[in-house]
């Protein structure tokens, strides 16, 4: 940077100083290095505001020191950007953390460039595969990824990795907090079929041998992602069958400004487990009959493979119900690890197929049931901390109630009833947008209120309290209006 002299008075403020130009990014293309790590206006870097996922000066971290908020997720590419989703080169997930920025160097699964081997995979994403490499004989062709939809059976002959083995050994690796991991359903058969019951990054290993006693290993991740908005409630007390639990359940309404009402919660107008499960919902989002916007499809092949006892009434139903869910969680056994055991522990989710981009989406969590723990001498067993994962369009977008944003706690303690007179949690605010890039994509606004609530841990005979977060609870809900305790998000 050059310096003029600044000790004129006559020369203004912002003629003092000579800023070297920084080369024009397109913001919309992954360009080669540059200087700087962009952070950028919205119009600057594909319209996020905060960051473009990228590692734009190539240090190994990505929108270092850029601004977020706490709980945001974002797909993320450390290293050069212009080898982003070239050969085997894939993208991670980063977290906004508490302090409202991005942890640069934790791009978590991301696939960067590395070394070539005798794999079959372009490695160093340069566009060439096995270059300048000789001899490579080896008949291991290794996938450099694969794709697959949630709740949806994803299945891999291992002959086309290698052809020549005599034996196949599958493992699969599911996302932080996937829990349990579901077990393929065998790991010594040719053929992979395994269920992945959330949307995420998932690594599947095979290990093959040959005849002569050598064995080789092939890794590779399995993106797991689903249409439209996906919105997905875990807890860590599951259970019920025969032993203590927590049943949460998984809320979702509308504020759509082209009505002239407001929605309100445990109706029509409120997708939870009353009004849109399998085999078709009651749920009210249209506003006419020319309004096809939350119009179920004619045919259940989106949720054909939904979990017992789902999938086979949707089957039956003959069409796929939007918006839906496509799980409620209401006992399961916590050590059962087949998907196709109705005791399974499934995550409950709620999906709308294609959201329309005028329509902000309210997540609520309801504290339902306990299944008998206050009565526990063990004080750890009287709380449940819930977790949202938000996706849009196969991307997630947010974790509230995780570290990041903060761990959330729902006591049995608190919530003795059955139901909406319990203490549901006001999560977060969902918008679909269609950013500079013309992708679309969502914004997550995690719920706070700064207003006089009472505490929650000091609550008497009201209906609205908030924690130490500025979190907001409500009991009572049943037919409260959606946007009652919280206005819309901007």
């Amino acid at each position: 940077m050059s310096v003029v002299d600044a000790s004129r008075p006559d020369v203004a403020l912002t003629d003092r100083y000579v800023v070297p130009d920084i080369a024009s990014i397109d913001p919309c293309r992954a360009g080669p290095c540059g200087e700087v790590e962009r952070c950028g206006a919205a119009t600057d870097d594909g319209g996020l505001g905060s960051g473009n996922g990228l590692d734009d000066n190539c240090n190994g971290q990505v929108d270092e020191g850029c601004p977020c908020r706490p709980g945001e997720m974002r797909a993320c590419f450390p290293g050069a950007p212009d080898r982003r989703n070239v050969g085997v080169c894939r993208d991670g997930e980063m977290r906004c953390t508490e302090l409202g920025a991005w942890v640069g160097n934790e791009c978590m699964g991301a696939t960067p460039a590395r070394d070539e081997t005798c794999d079959g995979r372009d490695e160093d994403c340069d566009g060439s595969i096995d270059d300048g490499l000789t001899e490579c004989a080896n008949t291991l062709r290794c996938p450099p990824s694969a794709g697959a939809a949630p709740l949806q059976v994803f299945t891999l002959d291992g002959r086309t990795v290698d052809p020549s083995a005599r034996a196949y050994r599958w493992e699969v690796t599911c996302p932080e907090g996937v829990t349990p991991c579901p077990a393929p359903t065998s790991v010594t058969d040719p053929v992979l079929r395994f269920l992945p019951v959330r949307a995420g990054l998932y690594t599947v290993s095979l290990t093959i041998d040959r005849a002569s006693g050598r064995s080789d290993a092939c890794r590779f991740p399995l993106y797991v992602q689903g249409r439209g908005l996906r919105v997905e409630l875990d807890w860590d007390r599951k259970g019920g069958v025969d032993s203590p639990g927590v049943d949460l359940d998984l809320h979702l309404a509308p504020m759509d400004r082209t009505t002239g009402a407001s929605y309100r919660w445990f109706t029509t107008g409120d997708c939870y487990f009353a009004t849109c499960k399998a085999p078709g919902g009651t749920v009210v989002w249209n506003t006419s009959a020319a309004d096809t916007r939350f119009s179920p499809t004619m045919s259940a092949d989106a949720c054909m493979n939904a979990p017992p006892p789902f999938g086979d009434l949707w089957r039956a139903s003959g069409r796929c119900w939007n918006p839906r869910l496509d799980t409620d969680n209401i006992t399961c056994d916590p050590a059962v690890r087949d998907p196709a055991d109705p005791l399974y522990c499934f995550t409950e989710n709620a999906a709308i197929d294609d959201p329309p981009d005028n329509v902000t989406f309210r997540i609520m969590v309801n504290f339902y049931r306990d299944h008998g723990t206050c009565a526990d001498a063990d004080a750890r067993n009287d709380a449940v901390h819930p977790v949202l994962s938000v996706h849009c369009g196969g991307l997630t977008r947010a974790a509230l109630g995780s570290v990041d944003d903060g761990i959330v706690t729902m006591a049995c303690r608190d919530n003795p009833s059955i139901g909406n007179v319990n203490w549901s949690w006001l999560a977060g605010d969902v918008r679909m947008v269609t950013n500079a890039c013309g992708v679309r994509d969502c914004r997550v606004t995690p719920l706070r209120d700064a207003r006089l609530y009472p505490n929650c841990d000091r609550v008497g005979d009201g209906d609205v309290c908030r924690d130490e977060r500025g979190r907001v609870f409500v009991r009572r809900s049943v037919e409260r209006a959606v946007e009652a305790d919280l206005a819309e998000s901007p």
